[in-house]
């Protein structure tokens, strides 16, 4: 059988070893299914599907399922979100904006409550998705970081406790797990945040000093 690891970008690499063993995978924004088909060839689920918003990439995954003959293990759903995904131990959620993602959550909490595992890879704004969870009862049990493209993008690995997490501004935007990790990719993850930061201070969009503040902190955590 064909190994699909050589299709997959590093980014998908991440997600997909993001995944404790399961029975069932919902893979939200799915694309090619590389991650499901990966996630059956490697035993870390029995059963997964691919979901996309849009019929392209639906037929798409459909044709990668058929190319690696996981038609008994995976299969499609065109859907908006998570809606499908009742009843799935594992939810994927990953590639897009996220406010994106805090809004396909939000529209179906009880069923991204009732999943054992919520793994997210926003493409942007992680620091919404990190106070969406937090504030809504969910915990963040861990994160990673990879580098692709000469860009570093993040996963977020988190699941309903039903418990509200404190939480400081700094933490939103540097994560609290992978400040206590000390990632290697930590300096690389936040270089963009801090070059924003002290343009909005540079540029005097500062009246409090909140982003001075931020901009500080932030600086300290990477020296």
């Amino acid at each position: 059988m064909k190994n699909v690891i050589s299709m997959m970008s590093p980014r998908m690499m991440m997600i997909a070893e993001s995944i404790e063993p399961c029975i069932k995978v919902f893979d939200t924004g799915s694309d090619h299914a590389f991650i499901p088909i990966f996630l059956i060839q490697n035993k870390l689920c029995k059963l997964a599907v691919a979901s996309d918003v849009r019929i392209g990439p639906v037929n798409v995954a459909k044709k990668n399922i058929s190319k690696f003959n996981m038609e008994e293990n995976i299969s499609t759903s065109l859907c908006d979100g998570i809606e499908n995904a009742r009843d799935f131990d594992c939810i994927i959620v990953a590639g897009m904006g996220g406010q994106l993602i805090c809004d396909i959550l939000d529209r179906e909490q009880d069923i991204a409550k009732s999943a054992e595992q919520l793994v997210l890879q926003p493409m942007n704004a992680p620091e919404k998705l990190r106070k969406y969870l937090w504030d809504n009862g969910f915990s963040i049990h861990s994160e990673n970081l990879c580098s692709e493209k000469n860009k570093v993008y993040n996963v977020i690995c988190a699941r309903y406790t039903g418990k509200s997490t404190e939480y400081t501004k700094t933490e939103l935007h540097a994560s609290k797990c992978l400040i206590k990790e000390r990632h290697i990719l930590l300096l690389e993850y936040l270089k963009p945040k801090i070059k924003r930061l002290r343009d909005m201070v540079n540029g005097g969009n500062d009246p409090e000093l909140t982003n001075s503040k931020l901009l500080s902190e932030i600086k300290e955590l990477v020296k």
